[in-house]
């Protein structure tokens, strides 16, 4: 049904991800690419394999024909004798594996391996073909585990429509891998999806009733709602938008097929990722009216579109470790998006089902392969007991189960990278300082979930980190303005306020949170939301006051951008590229220098080690004070920011977004000193790639953004120069052609 799919992978485990239709038991091995070897019989080619680790698993039963299985292979020997404990997948190495799937209620049959079911050749096939000296190479699904030998390459995106417009870029990682099949320097290790895998709330019209049957079918029953007198499998096309408003207390204003039913929401992941699950063919609606005949078939030619394109993605899904985390459409736009929208939708039973039906979608098909030591025996166990009542749980138990997922905290975890990367929940770990304002993305629980996670994964102080967050941190300051300022007009919800910028007090309490408790050499952000990619280098420096000195700490900053994988318009194209793009660069300053002061004492971070004392909610006053009788204010300010976007090569006039759907390939060099973020854009009339291409490079001189920092910090204190206490190495910028 679907999968294998490559998750976690480290020097001390592999995880692959299956879905199937039956109970079975799967079995992985793991294997050296340059072991492998071709032998030749009488019974045709065969393969001798000799394989370094290895796992079984059972599949874990979530509906009549839908039973899951995360199989996690370890060294062999690792986990069966003393002796072997230290033993690890070697490390800069193409490694390969296959699997062998057992039906359970035919347990003596021979077990099927990836080639017995059909998926090392032909249209389904999952791995990629090379020839060496005129001689074909043993063909299984690839990777590999980047030591430090190698640069970090990395894949990654978000928000991807499956009726969206535009060319499916998911399907661009599958040449990047094809490209560089065993060049290691090349090759990436691992892809990152930040959000909106699937959409919940925006879902074609051709495939709301299949989705619906599909859905009843996995689990055996049709899944009843309070509130909703009707079945689901009696709605028809385009008649849910009212009801999720009135029974659910959503506000997605693209709502008319949403999803309801965990059985909905797991065929939806059923199809982003394996045409063998789509229909065969969409229903030719008779009855649309002429209205919405047009926007009917629209969708049924980007679906299409899409289907031509999903035998790639599902080849890249099998050899490339993938971590994910959700933004809003997996569950429905606006998830969490102010305090009253969480109270509304929680206290609505209806509304509350739907958001739980979400998120244990959402651990069944992602999140449990992040890293499944987030997940224990109690936690899985309270996904399988819940789905084996099939739809005949009481009340009591719903409602447990429903509190559970809702207030799970464990969602943000750490990936096997170096260096380090922290992928964190920025949807359930809110803080809301009103009714219906712009939230704090993190709160004080979100941010020491990061330090756990970093705590966990020994991170030590000073280390260069990357941190996923699926909205941009440093996101495009034009473009936030006129949304912060046009939502005073609409509310937060017509415009999705939801950016770090819409609420600085969360961005401050972030940017100081991180400056203080890891005080990294250099700290990445891996963002997508925004539907256009772009580059950003920034300073922040958090200033500290003790009798009359100040000292500061500084952070240089790298905000990495890629977004849409495929959900764009030829109108957003124009709009945010050819308009917003190029007014910024009319501009005479091409730095933005900010500062700001917080109201309320002198209580901070207090970060020696990896501990925090206390983490204060911050008062923020942006603009600077006024002078009296020209002179300068007496008081420093707390915080300075200089940021600056970077343009980005590929075009004859520099581009500063990129709005074309887009995958972001990543290049950081060993000794972290250049950074190069590529954006991968599929043209569907030239079939070919078309690459952007921007670069970040350290060096051992003051770069200019830290000396607008300095300066900025003098101008203020009129003494001698700040102690800035400056991360080491700093950025210069530019665009290279690729």
């Amino acid at each position: 049904m679907l999968g294998p799919i490559l998750r976690r992978a480290e020097e001390k485990q592999v995880c692959i991800w299956l879905a199937f239709d039956r109970s079975v038991t799967v079995k992985a091995e793991i294997f050296r690419f340059e072991e492998l070897n071709v032998t030749n019989n009488k019974s045709g080619e065969q393969w001798q394999k000799f394989p370094i680790g290895s796992g079984i698993a059972k599949t874990l039963r979530i509906g009549d024909h839908l039973h899951v299985v995360l199989v996690i292979a370890r060294p062999v020997g690792s986990h069966t004798s003393e002796t072997y404990k230290a033993i690890n997948f070697p490390t800069d190495e193409l490694l390969a594996y296959d699997i062998e799937v057992i039906d359970d209620n035919e347990p003596k049959s021979r077990g099927k391996t990836l080639a017995d079911l059909g998926l090392l050749g032909g249209k389904n096939s999952i791995v990629y073909d090379r020839q060496n000296n005129g001689k074909r190479d043993p063909m299984l699904p690839t990777f590999f585990l980047r030591g430090k030998s190698t640069p970090l390459n990395f894949l990654h995106g978000s928000c991807r429509k499956l009726h969206g417009k535009g060319e499916d870029c998911l399907a661009a990682a599958d040449k990047v891998i094809s490209s560089s099949l065993t060049d290691l320097d090349k090759r990436p290790s691992a892809l990152f999806l930040t959000g909106d895998q699937i959409y919940a709330d925006d879902v074609a019209g051709p495939l709301s009733n299949y989705l619906t049957d599909l859905g009843n079918k996995l689990l055996g029953w049709d899944e009843q709602f309070p509130g909703i007198g009707e079945k689901i499998s009696e709605m028809h096309m385009g008649e849910r938008q009212m009801l999720v408003r009135e029974c659910a207390g959503f506000t997605s204003s693209a709502s008319s097929n949403h999803l309801l039913s965990f059985g909905e929401f797991a065929a939806m992941y059923l199809l982003a990722w394996n045409v063998e699950n789509w229909p065969e063919r969409f229903p030719d609606i008779t009855t649309v009216t002429n209205g919405n005949k047009k926007k009917y078939h629209e969708q049924i030619e980007q679906l299409e579109n899409t289907r031509r394109d999903l035998p790639a993605v599902r080849r890249v899904l099998a050899n490339i470790p993938t971590y994910m985390i959700f933004d809003d459409h997996e569950i429905t736009d606006d998830w969490n998006i102010t305090r009253e929208w969480n109270e509304n939708v929680r206290a609505s039973k209806c509304g509350k089902q739907v958001v739980t039906n979400g998120l244990a979608a959402y651990w069944v098909f992602q999140g449990w392969g992040n890293n499944p030591a987030s997940f224990n025996d109690e936690f899985v166990a309270t996904i399988s007991d819940f789905f084996a009542n099939n739809g005949n749980a009481s009340d009591a138990e719903r409602s447990a189960f429903e509190d559970h997922l809702w207030s799970f905290k464990g969602w943000t975890y750490g990936a096997p990278t170096n260096p380090l990367t922290i992928i964190a929940d920025c949807r359930t770990l809110r803080h809301y300082d009103s009714y219906n304002g712009a939230p704090q993305l993190l709160s004080n629980e979100g941010l020491l979930s990061i330090l756990q996670t970093a705590k966990e994964a020994n991170y030590q102080k000073g280390d260069p980190i990357i941190i996923v967050l699926p909205t941009p941190v440093f996101g495009f300051l034009l473009l936030e303005a006129l949304q912060k300022a046009a939502a005073k007009v609409t509310g937060v919800y017509k415009l999705d306020l939801e950016t770090w910028y819409a609420n600085e007090t969360g961005l401050v309490n972030l940017l100081s949170f991180l400056v203080q408790t890891f005080e990294p050499r250099h700290c990445i952000f891996l963002s997508g939301d925004v539907h256009y990619g772009f580059t950003i280098s920034a300073v922040f420096a958090l200033l500290q006051k003790n009798d009359g000195a100040v000292k500061s700490l500084c952070m240089n900053i790298t905000q990495l951008n890629s977004s849409a994988l495929k959900t764009t318009s030829l109108v957003k194209i124009a709009f945010v590229s050819e308009i917003m793009g190029r007014i910024r660069q009319l501009f005479p300053w091409k730095q933005v220098v900010r500062i700001g002061w917080i109201n309320g004492g002198s209580d901070r971070l207090l970060s020696k080690s990896l501990r925090v004392k206390s983490i204060p909610t911050l008062h923020l006053q942006i603009r600077p004070r006024k002078k009296e009788n020209n002179l300068m204010p007496q008081e420093p300010p707390d915080w300075v920011e200089a940021r600056s976007i970077v343009k980005a090569s590929g075009s004859a006039i520099p581009f500063l977004l990129i709005s074309d759907n887009n995958i972001g390939l990543v290049t950081i060099d060993k000794d972290i000193n250049r950074i190069i973020q590529r954006f991968l854009v599929r043209k569907a009339t030239k079939k070919e790639i078309k690459i952007h291409q921007t670069l970040v490079e350290m060096n051992h001189g003051e770069n200019r953004l830290e000396g607008l920092v300095r300066a900025k910090i003098f101008e203020f204190t009129q003494k001698s120069p700040v102690d800035a206490d400056l991360t080491e190495g700093s950025m210069r910028y530019r665009s290279e052609t690729p």
